[in-house]
């Protein structure tokens, strides 16, 4: 069998050359409970819809007892993000998370006890794969869920073929509207940027919009972890600021390192511990995201732990205060 090429109906030769490099596609261990920061780490391209759809994949799985997670799962996770491009897309081709979902229950073997973790068939994997592929030949630098979407389309495997026949959905009709969607200007990052930053609270977006000024004073391009540490070790109105003193944060030692090497130690970029604020925000059931939710997401982060660790603070311990913080409010 030939290797498959991607869908010239939804690229763009012009953007070709770009981002040449590829993308880091691990996104397995998102199943596996015991390497989540590991996940988070490797999967940072990923938008937060497309993380959360291959979540709610593996949670519908999970929930019909089946052996495997498939292209058919992480169709239906895709439907249960709404809001994003490809939940858009889907509804336009008239597809319900409901009766989708009761097709996938028909469609696999049931196991009284469910390997734990669950594993990725070979069809999804391919799926990602593809989805990656798409997003590279488009000149994207993220994946989204319309990228996944094309990857399943492209793959045409596993039981998600079986859901869009049985929903009278075919896979070039995803790519149509996956098109026009990309040629109309509508990218998934551009979503939800808008969406995280109407659900931050006003404090946050001061502590935000301290950081891109710490950034700015230092002549430094990018907003990091850096800038956003201590600008809420700052923000004096926020409890956030204490729990930061408490801990042991040294301010004079992160504003030495803005000023020095900062190159060799940024902390990294802001996006997926914004994306990770958001989210757990969400699990604990807040209508915003306030700083307490960005803190908590800082000494969660892979890269926020090692930031903290780097100024002599316990991400554990910051952990446990804010954690208390957010009980008593």
């Amino acid at each position: 069998m030939p290797p498959a090429v991607p869908s010239q109906d939804i690229t763009q030769p012009h953007l070709r050359s770009k981002n040449a490099s590829g993308y880091n596609t691990n996104a397995f261990n998102i199943f596996h409970e015991s390497n989540k920061a590991c996940y988070m780490a490797q999967t940072g391209r990923y938008s937060h819809f497309a993380r959360r759809a291959l979540m709610a994949a593996r949670e519908l799985a999970k929930r019909h007892h089946h052996i495997e997670v498939d292209t058919d799962h992480l169709l239906a996770g895709i439907l249960r993000n709404e809001g994003s491009v490809g939940y858009s897309i889907l509804r336009e081709l008239h597809l319900s998370p409901d009766h989708v979902e009761s097709i996938i229950a028909t469609l696999h073997p049931v196991a009284d006890e469910p390997p734990n973790p669950l594993e990725m068939t070979t069809a999804l994997r391919d799926a990602l794969d593809l989805a990656v592929d798409e997003a590279r030949w488009l000149g994207h630098h993220y994946i989204g869920t319309e990228h996944l979407l094309l990857g399943i389309a492209r793959g045409g495997q596993g039981k998600a073929p079986d859901v869009l026949r049985l929903c009278e959905v075919s896979p070039d009709g995803i790519r149509r509207r996956v098109r026009r969607l990309i040629q109309s200007g509508v990218l998934e990052i551009d979503i939800e940027s808008a969406k995280r930053m109407a659900r931050m609270s006003e404090l946050s977006r001061r502590v935000l919009n301290s950081a891109e000024q710490l950034a700015e004073q230092y002549g430094h391009r990018e907003v990091s972890l850096t800038h956003l540490l201590l600008a809420l070790a700052r923000e004096h109105r926020s409890a956030c600021s204490r729990v930061l003193r408490e801990c042991g944060l040294d301010e004079d030692a992160i504003e030495a390192q803005l000023s020095g090497q900062y190159a060799a130690s940024s902390g990294g970029s802001l996006e997926g511990v914004l994306d990770l604020a958001v989210d757990k925000a969400d699990s604990l059931g807040t209508h915003y995201t306030g700083t307490d939710h960005i803190l908590l997401a800082v000494c969660t982060h892979p890269r926020g732990i090692r930031l903290l660790q780097r100024y002599g603070v316990d991400p554990a311990a910051v952990e446990k205060a804010v954690k208390e913080l957010l009980q008593s409010a």
